[in-house]
């Protein structure tokens, strides 16, 4: 019995664990001799027999510093623990996790991913962009760099400024990001780009680096982040026709619903549902379109032309063309629709909650110091809490 017993034992170590590696990261081993297929690509040595420890790197220091200097990327890069390192990569583009590295993509993984969005999105990262972004690096260091954001939205960074830490990994992701798409997409990388694309959104947004609203963009001295987040969302528009999210075979597909309603074109013209105030503010009638009107789509969707909060939050996709220069130019009609957006969205998505904490009582002082002779807009202007 004893021999039955352990002959079983045997059968199922060899024939159904596999390694140990990727019993660990819940992955199905191929189990190829002398080393699986999984652990190669993500960089460890396999462990079929109890001489190798779990996760030991698959290169020595040398390789590791060749790596890292052919990368050929110039943004500094935090210092990393050779030993306990995790690898990820996908043919000659590799990228090491140093064990504070490993300690944010946990957090991403137990904390920030449910801070992304509803459960569908949820369910996307947790069962599918989890395991890319150990074979995608450029998804990898946009969830690090979201993740580092996250923890200084949260307070639990000793500066509220951007990190060494978030900037590299922002940095890496978009260098990573423009290689890709400046080659075929393959199938297999459009859903992780479509993924690494909304953490650019959401690094972007949350990219302000004040720390009062005096600094804040309009008040503040000019810079270059203060409306790049304007010029990602016309980026991603462009991006959505390259990788189709909701084709046949895109994990994304069962958003369809949700992205019918937060793209829900506006009405083709008119006013109906606009307050007579910001009619008149933003000189609005009956043959009032998109193309004659810079506001014209800000207003109707800040009119309750969407009915889903994240149709909402979007619209901030569509703040771009004639109404993003309008807001460069410091308009005072889109700033103050940029306000009573911000006093919405804030609520729904914790990045543009960030950017609104300083950006917009920096907004209102703006107004009431310039244009304090302007009953309408001084009227219409939110009582704003940082």
């Amino acid at each position: 019995m004893d021999s039955g017993a352990q002959k079983k034992r045997d059968s199922r170590r060899n024939s159904r664990f596999g390694c140990r590696n990727c019993k660990l990261r819940k992955l199905k081993c191929d189990e190829a001799r002398p080393r699986c297929l999984r652990c190669q690509t993500y960089g460890v040595l396999c462990n079929f027999g109890f001489n190798v420890p779990d996760l030991e790197p698959l290169f020595g220091r040398g390789s590791k510093q060749r790596i890292v200097r052919q990368s050929g990327l110039s943004t500094p890069r935090p210092m990393p623990t050779i030993s306990n390192a995790i690898w990820a990569g996908n043919g000659p583009t590799v990228c090491m996790l140093d064990p504070e590295d490993g300690e944010l993509f946990n957090r991403f993984r137990y904390r920030t991913l449910y801070a992304l969005g509803g459960s569908t999105m949820v369910d996307i990262w947790g069962n599918h962009m989890l395991d890319a972004c150990f074979t995608c690096p450029f998804l990898i260091h946009g969830t690090l760099a979201v993740t580092a954001v996250h923890d200084r939205y949260l307070g639990l960074t000793p500066t509220r400024r951007r990190s060494l830490r978030e900037t590299y990994h922002w940095a890496q992701c978009t260098t990573l990001f423009k290689k890709w798409l400046n080659q075929p997409i393959k199938e297999e990388d459009k859903d992780p780009l479509w993924a690494a694309a909304g953490t650019l959104g959401v690094l972007a947004f949350s990219s302000i680096n004040a720390v009062s609203p005096e600094e804040a963009w309009p008040l503040g001295p000019p810079d270059p982040s203060d409306l790049e987040w304007l010029r990602l969302g016309a980026g991603k528009l462009a991006l959505r026709h390259l990788v189709n999210p909701l084709r046949p075979e895109s994990v994304f597909r069962v958003m369809t619903e949700k992205f019918a309603h937060m793209h829900r074109p506006v009405p083709v013209k008119g006013i109906d549902g606009i307050s007579v105030e910001l009619v008149q503010l933003c000189q609005l009638d009956d043959s009032s379109t998109r193309e004659n009107n810079p506001y014209f789509t800000v207003v109707h969707g800040l009119s309750g032309h969407f009915d889903v909060p994240e149709a909402e939050a979007f619209l901030g996709g569509v703040m771009h063309h004639e109404f993003g220069t309008r807001l460069e130019q410091k308009d005072p009609v889109a700033l103050l629709l940029l306000c009573l957006w911000y006093t919405r969205a804030r609520k729904i998505k914790w990045w543009i909650d960030l950017r609104a904490k300083y950006e917009l009582p920096a907004i209102c002082t703006y107004l009431r110091r310039h244009f304090k002779d302007n009953s309408t807009i001084q009227g219409l202007l939110p009582e704003h809490k940082s």
